[in-house]
């Protein structure tokens, strides 16, 4: 919290800093993906913009577990040539 002056680290659209103060700890590379628990992967983010990544994240790694059934195309009489 000191290295970040207890403000969120994130940035908006237009490159300005959070005004937030920093509530939640962040690990920049998420452990699931290799990340370590040192101080160069670790944010201070505010609650909104934790909230957003850990989210965002989440949709990723389900994606990278989620299992793609392909079926055959079966067409229907009606429309056969």
């Amino acid at each position: 919290m000191r290295r970040d002056g207890g403000q969120c680290t994130a940035h908006h659209s237009d490159g300005t800093r959070c005004p937030e103060p920093g509530t939640d700890v962040d690990h920049v590379i998420p452990a699931s993906l290799g990340g370590s628990d040192d101080m160069g992967n670790l944010a201070l983010l505010c609650s909104w913009h934790h909230q957003r990544k850990s989210s965002s994240e989440g949709g990723r790694a389900s994606s990278l577990t989620r299992v793609s059934v392909h079926r055959p195309r079966v067409s229907h009489p009606a429309l056969d040539d």
